[in-house]
């Protein structure tokens, strides 16, 4: 069995050994799951780090804009007992939320992207491992 591969991938054409490309066709979004830290790392050993730092970014930012609604939260919450908050709410908070609104719907759309190149590329290497005669992929524990 040959230990590189080189196939047609959504993100170039790329050359991996027989272990990255299981990794990526099987394994790496476990990874990704458990700790996005080791999943970079694995990627940029790989040389697709820059796709698996995008995914970490939009994992963080995601991660902020939770924070962030549940302190606009609080501060609308702490507003709306009394009558005279009721214009900080207005004027402060809703264009805060506004805003926030919107990062939370790009990064969104962002993630789904990033997704889809990951989901794109493990697919890739599914099939390359496939092509390779006798091959057989690891049997997961159910």
């Amino acid at each position: 069995m040959p230990t590189k591969l080189e196939f047609e991938t959504p993100e170039g054409r790329l050359s991996l050994s027989i272990l990255d490309t299981q990794f990526m066709a099987y394994d790496a979004g476990e990874l990704a799951y458990r700790s996005t830290r080791d999943f970079v790392a694995r990627m940029q050993s790989m040389g697709l780090g820059e796709l698996a730092q995008a995914y970490a970014r939009l994992l963080a930012q995601n991660k902020v804009s939770v924070m962030e609604l549940h302190e606009a939260r609080e501060d609308a919450q702490a507003c709306l007992g009394e009558e005279a908050e009721r214009s900080v709410i207005a004027e402060g908070i809703m264009p805060r939320l506004e805003r926030l609104r919107e990062t939370i719907t790009q990064t969104q759309v962002d993630m789904r992207a990033n997704v889809e190149r990951l989901a794109a590329l493990s697919a890739a290497c599914d099939r390359a491992l496939r092509q390779v005669p006798g091959y057989r992929p690891p049997v997961r524990g159910v």
